[in-house]
This record gives C-alpha cells, sequence and structure tokens, in this order.
C-alpha cells in the first residue's frame, strides 16, 4: 500500500473528512521517495497540491516525476501506518565482505 507505482509513502499528514476515515479532505505533508530517481523529500505546497474532493498530486523536486494520489489511498495509509514505514530500498552495508 505504500508503493504508489511512481512513490512510496512514507509518513502522510491529512485532515480527516468528517467522523470517517475512509478519505482525507486535504493533505498537509506527505515524506516519499520517488522511484524514478530515488530521492527522499518531505513534501509541502508547492509540490503537494491538494485536489478539490480529496486526494493530492505529488511532484518530485528533483525529477519532476508527477503522480495524482486518491484521498481514500492516503487515508488507508494514515489508517494502516500511523507511524509512517521505512523506506523499500536496501542500503548497502557499511562496508563490503571480506574475500577468503
Amino acid at each position: 500500500m505504500p508503493d504508489t507505482g511512481l512513490f512510496y509513502l512514507l509518513a502522510v499528514v491529512g485532515v480527516p473528512a468528517g467522523s470517517t476515515q475512509t478519505t482525507v479532505n486535504a493533505i498537509l505533508s506527505v515524506r516519499a521517495e520517488c522511484l524514478t530517481c530515488h530521492h527522499t523529500m518531505e513534501v509541502t505546497a508547492p509540490w503537494l497540491v491538494n485536489i478539490a474532493g480529496g486526494g493530492a498530486v505529488l511532484d518530485c523536486p528533483a525529477c519532476r516525476t508527477r503522480q495524482a494520489i486518491s484521498g481514500a489511498r492516503f487515508a488507508a495509509f494514515i489508517e494502516r501506518f500511523p507511524g509512517g514505514v521505512t523506506s523499500p530500498r536496501i542500503h548497502p552495508p557499511d562496508h563490503a565482505p571480506q574475500a577468503r
């Protein structure tokens, strides 16, 4: 669920729509990794544009990849991962294994 196709959501802050948690009225900030250039970003306006009726468009400041994401997807992410998630990338160890 954190993988939107073009971005990997790491943390989302949104304003819920009424008493239901099935969608959000506005997204305030998103921490995400762009899956095109692997830039990790904390986005707010102007790189994060809210869509009327819920959802938002993420725009990577590094490579300009853009994607519209529904309010329902953001709400599901917030409900399932209230504290966020870690990066999907596997970071190499600090040192290479020794050859024998």
